[in-house]
């Protein structure tokens, strides 16, 4: 009786442990399919003309009185501004972009017989412009420099609204990355079955700043208007793609 028992139990164990290996070669045969798989690169670029512009201009002013060289400042600055409107230039397109107040001491020259070292006062008061006219922009920086304005920071050339290029470059790439995969798999006698995962990995959208320190010069002694050209501005996205083959 014993004897029978433990033959029963015996092929009780040899059915669980058949099972369990065969469960584990399934489970292996599955899980060997689901990572034949194909992991690809997609990114794409677009160019378009821009169609905004942002004028960095600044006004510089200096004395040994804060309070003159605050109020020097404020004159000039007035002047642009009335200037900017009475060309047309809308008053919500006239912004500051930065207002700085800051002492230095000058060094006097060796040969000079002045001991002290005065102090002296610095502002600087950034005015951002903002126009749609392109082609009016060499024009708004002559008036700007004639009424005052010392310095051009820089031109940022820009989209008005750049979401519709965003969405066109992130198809592009993602048909790109499908083209990948496709071309992999084909290499290899595969073909692709479906998508497994896709991720936008970056979008990027890129304004054209212009900054050239030889602007200022011919800002100075063109009696033309001064000539600003905008190159394209760029968008890029790029996305990472999983494709499964094809059993």
């Amino acid at each position: 009786m014993r004897k029978k028992y433990l033959i029963f139990i015996l092929f009780i164990l040899i059915i669980i442990l058949t099972f369990n290996v065969h469960g584990k070669i399934v489970n292996a045969a599955t899980s060997s399919l689901a990572d034949r798989k194909i992991q690809t690169y997609g990114q794409a670029e677009l160019k378009a003309q821009p169609d905004l512009a942002r004028i960095s201009l600044a006004i510089g002013t200096r004395n040994k009185s804060a309070d003159n060289a605050v109020a020097e400042n404020a004159v000039i600055a007035n002047e642009v501004k009335k200037s900017l409107l009475e060309a047309g230039i809308p008053e919500n397109n006239i912004k500051t972009g930065s207002y700085q107040l800051y002492s230095y001491r000058e060094t006097a020259m060796e040969q000079s017989e002045i001991n002290e070292n005065p102090i002296f006062y610095q502002v600087t008061n950034e005015m951002i412009i903002t126009t749609g006219e392109i082609d009016t922009i060499g024009e708004i920086i002559d008036l700007a420099v004639a009424s005052g304005v010392n310095s051009v920071n820089y031109i940022n050339f820009e989209l008005t609204d750049p979401q519709d290029l965003i969405l066109q470059a992130l198809q592009k790439a993602t048909q790109q990355a499908f083209q990948k995969a496709k071309a992999i798999a084909e290499s290899i006698n595969e073909e692709i079955a479906t998508l497994a995962n896709l991720r936008e990995e970056n979008t990027n959208y890129q304004p054209f700043r212009f900054q050239d320190t030889a602007m200022q010069r011919e800002i100075s002694f063109a009696s033309a208007p001064t000539p600003i050209e905008p190159d394209e501005v760029s968008i890029r996205a790029s996305v990472i793609a999983e494709f499964y083959l094809k059993d």
